[in-house]
């Protein structure tokens, strides 16, 4: 009896402790010791958030929305609303991350954050980016999200990263037209291929790989019979990619077509070499667990931009290596031209040799032109 009159004395105590100790664990006071409530449940959320309980940290910045409508914190509470998603990941989390950016961009046009909304719109396609051999859907969004950002916010502290971003993407693309174009060229579609690679060198200037999608153009243009223009893309080789593994074959391509091989653009070469230095190598076992990843290796895409090739017209001087002197008058360019897309030559006929000329206006025996 004396156990139970004890126990019976100290229940109110306990009791009484417990709701003591769990109204002093809910109050919340804020680092100003303020007691605004929308503060109050927007620092509450960041806490979730930081802590991985996204649901929780969403409803928490809801109520604040719904409760306070004109709180000064609800600019905030809707852009960590979208982080949140953003933070969530996964394809269901990333595309609700990406309506939610948009809804801000919506509602606060002139926030301070736009930029930074619209950076996390186009990483949100970025970060589902498959490999070039794969649905490019989303590498092609994120090309478009990275150039709306680099139109949009010219002097935004982000700008670099997007840059970068944007090479990284359009690398993946590249390769994966330039991956067709070499399929069809086993098929033996060359107007296909030279459509495919025309795209690669127009859209994509700074893909790592341009040198192959020279050479397959002018293999392509070769095989149509098209020696001038094949002749100017091997020589783009020579000139432009001074270092690269396919310059000798291109200077063999260029002595048994009988054309001119161009000098080595010094500015090319200079960002051949930077390149070089820059190049990040993966170890083996990144190599090995690349083949299991679906996202893309993007560690060869270019850490700087380049100028623009020009694919037409191209003036070639079949004659190239004698320059006329002040006192010659050049040739007259005869302004044949053949077309594919946006490939177009103009070309500067070879005077013809003593050994092999023939006067083609001389009539034959029977009175016709040869």
């Amino acid at each position: 009896m004396r156990r139970v009159g004890f126990a019976l004395i100290l229940l109110p105590l306990v009791v009484s402790g417990c709701f003591f100790g769990r109204g002093k664990r809910a109050e919340v006071v804020t680092p100003t010791g303020d007691a605004e409530p929308d503060k109050i449940l927007y620092e509450k959320s960041l806490k979730d958030l930081a802590k991985g309980r996204y649901d929780v940290a969403r409803l928490t910045l809801q109520a604040l929305l719904n409760t306070y409508p004109d709180s000064d914190y609800k600019e905030k509470a809707k852009l960590a609303i979208a982080d949140s998603f953003f933070k969530q990941g996964g394809t269901s989390g990333l595309i609700q991350a990406e309506a939610e950016y948009k809804d801000f961009r919506t509602f606060f046009p002139t926030s301070e954050d736009a930029d930074d909304a619209q950076m996390r719109i186009a990483l949100t396609h970025y970060n589902q980016m498959e490999k070039p051999d794969r649905d490019a859907s989303q590498a092609k969004a994120a090309e478009r999200e990275f150039k709306a950002f680099l139109d949009e916010f010219a002097d935004s502290p982000l700008r670099d990263e997007a840059s970068q971003k944007l090479r990284d993407t359009q690398e993946v693309l590249a390769e994966s037209n330039l991956r067709v174009a070499n399929h069809y060229m086993i098929l033996k579609r060359y107007e296909a291929s030279i459509s495919r690679t025309t795209q690669v060198i127009r859209d994509y200037p700074d893909f790592s790989r341009q040198d192959e999608a020279l050479w397959v153009l002018g293999r392509a243009l070769e095989k149509q019979k098209r020696v001038p223009n094949a002749g100017y893309y091997y020589g783009k080789i020579v000139s432009d990619h001074p270092l690269s593994p396919l310059v000798e074959s291109a200077r063999k391509k260029l002595e048994d077509l009988n054309l001119p091989i161009p000098e080595v653009n010094p500015d090319a070469l200079a960002r051949a070499q930077a390149d070089q230095e820059n190049l990040t190598k993966s170890s083996f076992m990144g190599r090995v667990m690349g083949l299991f990843s679906k996202k893309p290796n993007v560690s060869s895409a270019r850490r700087s931009s380049r100028p623009q090739l020009e694919l037409g017209p191209e003036r070639i001087n079949l004659d190239a290596a004698k320059q006329p002197t002040p006192a010659e008058a050049p040739p007259a360019p005869d302004t044949t031209s053949d077309v594919s897309g946006s490939v177009g030559v103009e070309i500067i006929n070879r005077n013809p040799s003593p050994a092999n000329a023939s006067d083609k206006s001389k009539p034959d025996t029977n009175g016709k032109r040869n």
